[in-house]
């Protein structure tokens, strides 16, 4: 009977001690996964969108894979770097909005892609590195870039 009881002591405790160590996981980056799937969305838009206008559709599409690859640079970082009870600054910026335009569907679709992108980056934990302020630079970048090609394409 001693026997058992000590089996059983043993084998508690080497659970209790494996439990310690199997924490689970902080999440792994919401908001860059979902900004990442925008920046995904906006670049097909732009793809599908009219050639042309004026070389902006073909900046808004390269300054979008950069913030892709800086999103995903950003998700790397943190997995490796992961510090529990870190907080993201408030920081509120405006994107330039222009109105709608019926003839630029894809443009604006793309853009509506980057400002949700915007939005997903502003709500993800602070610095990865560097890389979530890059992308933030980048996405603002390819909204200047589709507004300046929408602007373009009115005008040509």
């Amino acid at each position: 009977m001693k026997m058992n009881t000590k089996i059983s002591a043993i084998t508690l405790i080497l659970m209790l001690s494996l439990g310690t160590f199997a924490l689970p996981l902080p999440p792994d980056q919401p908001f860059m996964r979902a900004a990442y799937e925008n920046l995904k969305d906006a670049k097909n838009s732009l793809l599908k969108a009219t050639a042309d206008k004026g070389g902006h559709r073909q900046r808004a599409i390269d300054l979008t894979n950069a913030a892709m690859t800086s999103v995903s640079n950003g998700i790397a970082y943190d997995q490796q770097n992961y510090t529990p009870g870190r907080r993201r600054p408030n920081s509120v910026e405006s994107e330039f909005e222009m109105p709608p335009m019926p003839d630029q569907p894809n443009m604006v679709k793309a853009r509506e892609h980057l400002n949700a992108a915007m939005a997903n980056l502003r709500k993800a934990s602070a610095d990865k590195g560097g890389y979530r302020q890059q992308a933030m630079t980048n996405v603002q970048s390819a909204i200047n870039a589709v507004n300046d090609g929408i602007e373009y394409d009115r005008t040509h």
